[in-house]
């Protein structure tokens, strides 16, 4: 990882290595050039990650390989043990680019981003849903971007074709909004991104769109971008990290239009089990209707996964049938309750067939259509109501 050029370049041969001097080597206004001068520093402050990384930097740059290997390693699970997720998989990025890792690797790191508190945030429950080749396919895209304060990263009208994780730092989005039928505009309050934030309204895909907002840095600040292209690519081969996309900017969008960066952060999946009525349209066949039951196993709010059991289709319908038919298929789901029901349409984003207390299933992910705030609140009143 390349030290930012915007960084002031300090000798430090004589000074005192106090927490004042820390923070200043962390926020780049330092720049440590000695290895040996690294190694002092992380005697005194063994346990702090962003000097371990920036010495795992140092070892680089150096072209010392396998320790700068060793020490991104110990750098992403000191990240994770402070609650850190995203820069714990940066470094695990870069530990990765040195020595090419076994699916055993990925699936021992994917397990500690399983088991964490980090979980429980948004950007923490996507990375930990994803699988091995997910996790991979998706992080060979990452580049990272170090800026430094008061700079502008996206201006009104540019187009939206990155989306951008804060890995370190923070800034400033001040979003403006055109009055429906109307010429004026006006400012929603300023929102602060911070570490493990996220932003770009890169989807619908296929939709180009422009900037609403003004995002700034307000410290020096580390940003890793995902081409939308790129993105869009992988997408097609690997749907669930499509559906995990569609669940941020879901959260994200939700946290504009209440003007409170908190809902960012808040938890919005759902684990609650529920008997469900799916109407599915086949692609190759939109006016043929395949009515089933289905068991709901995890909801948020872009879509959420289905487990339909074998014992409950009917012939001429089996699990492998049923799995070629709904690629790319319009559902309806129906919750039935005592007192109403409540119809949500969207497609089948991904399929696949699983094993369930030792019978063939399905399990399938839905992708909502957009639906009115109403809906919405109904929808997640109900699952609120059952975890």
């Amino acid at each position: 990882m390349k030290v930012p050029e915007f960084i002031k370049k300090s000798s430090l041969h004589q000074f005192k290595i106090d927490k004042n001097t820390i923070e200043h080597i962390i926020d780049g206004s330092i720049v440590i050039n000695s290895i040996e001068l690294m190694l002092e520093i992380l005697k005194k402050f063994p346990d702090m990650p962003e000097l371990v990384r920036i010495y795992a930097d140092l070892l680089l740059k150096n072209k010392m390989h396998d320790a700068a290997a060793k020490a991104y390693n110990r750098t992403a699970i000191l990240f994770l043990d402070n609650g850190k997720m995203l820069p714990a998989i940066v470094a695990k990025i870069s530990q990765w680019h040195i020595e090419m890792p076994s699916d055993q690797n990925v699936k021992a790191f994917l397990s500690e981003l399983d088991n964490g508190h980090h979980k429980k945030m948004p950007i923490g429950h996507f990375f930990s849903k994803l699988t091995i080749h997910e996790l991979k396919a998706l992080c060979s895209l990452f580049e990272n971007v170090w800026l430094p304060a008061n700079h502008v990263v996206k201006e009104i009208g540019d187009p939206e074709d990155h989306l951008f994780f804060v890995v370190f730092g923070r800034l400033k989005d001040s979003i403006y909004l055109t009055l429906q039928n109307q010429r004026k505009v006006f400012r929603k309050p300023t929102l602060v991104l911070a570490e493990n934030d996220f932003f770009g309204d890169i989807y619908p895909f296929n939709k180009e769109q422009r900037s609403q907002s003004y995002i700034e840095t307000l410290d020096p600040t580390e940003l890793v971008k995902v081409p939308k292209e790129k993105l869009m690519r992988i997408c097609r081969k690997y749907p669930n990290i499509e559906l995990g996309i569609i669940d941020l900017l879901s959260i994200r969008s939700i946290s504009d239009q209440e003007g409170s960066h908190e809902a960012i952060r808040k938890e919005s999946r759902h684990k609650s089990s529920l008997v469900l009525e799916l109407e599915i349209h086949p692609e190759h066949s939109p006016d043929e209707a395949i009515y089933l039951e289905g068991v709901s196993e995890d909801i948020s709010i872009g879509g959420m996964s289905i487990n339909i059991d074998a014992a409950k289709l009917t012939e001429p319908w089996n699990i492998s049938s049923l799995y070629e038919s709904a690629a790319n298929a319009k559902v309806t789901v129906s919750v039935v309750t005592h007192t109403l029901v409540l119809k949500i349409s969207g497609k089948i984003a991904w399929r696949r067939e699983v094993v369930t207390n030792g019978a063939k299933a399905l399990a399938i992910g839905m992708q909502f259509d957009e639906m009115s705030p109403k809906v919405r609140g109904l929808l997640f009143a109900l699952f609120n109501s059952l975890d």
